[in-house]
């Protein structure tokens, strides 16, 4: 084991509120101080939770990083990580993924790892390729559920597989009941008896938030007191409304925006919706889980990884409106059969455990350290 701590560099775009960086600040805060020294470098901005790490000690960089593949900025990030010493780069998502890796190893930095969060980043043949070259330079690869495994095999046809671990995203747990549900119900004239049905998503098309908005109209038909709630922003917002006043949803469906405080939502809602069309993992169903809240989510990607059908949530076909929204009324209609869910929901994540996220990562950092100290040649 090294003498001093181990110099690790996590390298992503920048740190808006989202899933990825939500689980950086859950997590990197927990590291053993003692065995590695965490910072973050962003590379287009800080973004606000930037200071929010700052704040427990994790030290966040910027160094600009304007095209995947700019010379001058590859071989500034380069010098970076060579200024900093830099034992180990861990990138996350596809530009950073790219970008990051190419200046590790410019770096020689000993060991370089990528993090995979979605199954959607290789659409372009351009891309496929960039991944292809840049998986040379990378000691270890990491995807957030076996589907984005599966999915970067497939799309690359790379044959890396004993490279890769499946490390799922943990939860944040909180001890605090927030009390709130009802000043959020207040804010937007909600009636304390109607039934709240939510959704937590960024406004892009990926996100299906349009489709979610699509199946409150059948639901409805059924419910005429239900009310439902969108947490998040995004460019879609204006075309998402849109479609809304199309349906005749005004007063019924609200676009709250970004919060900082999602637990007063989550004590808002009866039932939690996940309508993606795609979705490497659905941070957003462990933390309605952690909420008892039962869940409807798309079975895409990693979310039957995550809520087990008719176990610990209700799973519908992407794409389908109709099958959401049955779904979201056999929970408000079935109140205890749905409340069982939630119970058994709640009782899984112990399995999404901070804690064990960080070990785990502890662990595959001091493994790739040590091989490379075994393998590396000797001057």
């Amino acid at each position: 084991m090294s003498q001093r701590p181990l110099n690790v560099f996590r390298i992503i775009s920048y740190l808006p509120i989202g899933g990825v960086e939500n689980t950086l600040l859950l997590t990197l805060p927990k590291f053993d101080r003692e065995r590695f020294h965490i910072s973050v470098c962003c590379l287009n901005r800080k973004g606000p939770v930037a200071a929010k790490l700052e704040e427990q000690g994790v030290p966040v960089h910027l160094c600009k990083v304007s095209s995947r593949l700019n010379p001058i900025h590859l071989w500034r990030l380069s010098r970076f990580l060579i200024r900093q010493k830099a034992d180990i780069v861990h990138t996350h998502m596809y530009a950073s993924n790219i970008s990051g890796a190419l200046a590790a190893h410019l770096a020689g930095a000993p060991v370089i790892i990528s993090h995979i969060h979605a199954t959607h980043e290789w659409n372009s043949w351009n891309r496929i390729f960039m991944e292809r070259i840049v998986n040379r330079f990378r000691d270890g690869v990491i995807t957030v559920s076996q589907s984005v495994k599966d999915a970067f095999l497939q799309k690359t046809r790379l044959k890396c597989a004993d490279k890769i671990r499946t490390l799922h995203n943990p939860v944040r747990f909180s001890n605090e009941g927030t009390g709130n549900g009802g000043l959020v119900r207040e804010e937007f004239g909600i009636p304390m008896d109607a039934p709240v049905v939510g959704a937590v998503a960024r406004l892009v098309p990926v996100k299906g938030v349009d489709i979610f908005i699509r199946a409150a109209a059948h639901i409805l038909k059924r419910r005429p007191s239900a009310r439902f709630l969108v947490v998040g922003k995004g460019k879609e917002r204006k075309n998402l409304e849109a479609l809304a006043l199309q349906l005749n949803l005004n007063g019924k469906l609200f676009f709250a925006g970004e919060r900082s405080r999602i637990e007063d939502f989550y004590d808002a809602f009866n039932v939690f919706v996940l309508s993606s069309r795609e979705e490497g993992f659905g941070n957003v169903l462990l933390e309605a889980m952690h909420f008892d809240l039962p869940v409807v989510a798309t079975a895409t990607g990693g979310v039957p990884e995550v809520a087990l059908d008719g176990k610990t949530g209700l799973l519908v076909p992407p794409e389908s409106p109709e099958s959401l929204a049955n779904a979201v009324l056999s929970a408000l209609e079935q109140p205890e059969r749905a409340q069982r869910l939630a119970q058994e929901a709640r009782k899984r994540l112990v399995e999404f455990s901070p804690d064990k996220y960080v070990a785990y990562l502890e662990n595959y950092y001091q493994e790739l350290w040590d091989f490379h100290q075994r393998t590396a040649p000797r001057t």
